[in-house]
C-alpha cells in the first residue's frame, strides 16, 4: 500500500496490479490457502468491530469545512524524487 502513496506517481502501481493483489489476497482468504494472510484479514475485522464505536466520535474542535492550504504548501516541490 505504501507505493500507491508514493510522491511520484511513475513509481505508483498501476489500477491492474492493484487489482491483482486485491484479488490475490481475496482468493487466498476463501481458499484459506495462506493461514497468515487469513489471520490478518481475520484480526482486521476483529479490529474494525472493537473500534467501530470510535469511529463516529466527532471531535469538538475538528474543522469539517474545506480550506485553502496554500500557507502551508506553497512552498513545497510538485513530487519528491526520492532518487535526487
Amino acid at each position: 500500500m505504501e507505493r500507491c502513496w508514493d510522491s511520484n506517481p511513475a513509481n505508483r502501481p498501476s489500477a491492474a496490479k492493484i487489482e491483482e493483489f486485491i484479488t490475490s489476497f481475496y482468493n487466498s482468504y476463501r481458499s484459506q490457502d495462506d493461514d497468515e494472510i487469513k489471520r490478518q484479514f481475520q484480526e482486521a475485522e476483529k479490529y474494525k468491530n472493537v473500534n467501530n464505536n470510535s469511529m463516529s466520535t466527532i471531535h469538538p474542535q475538528a474543522i469539517y469545512t474545506s480550506r485553502l492550504l496554500n500557507p502551508y504548501t506553497k512552498d513545497l516541490p510538485e513530487y519528491i524524487d526520492e532518487n535526487t
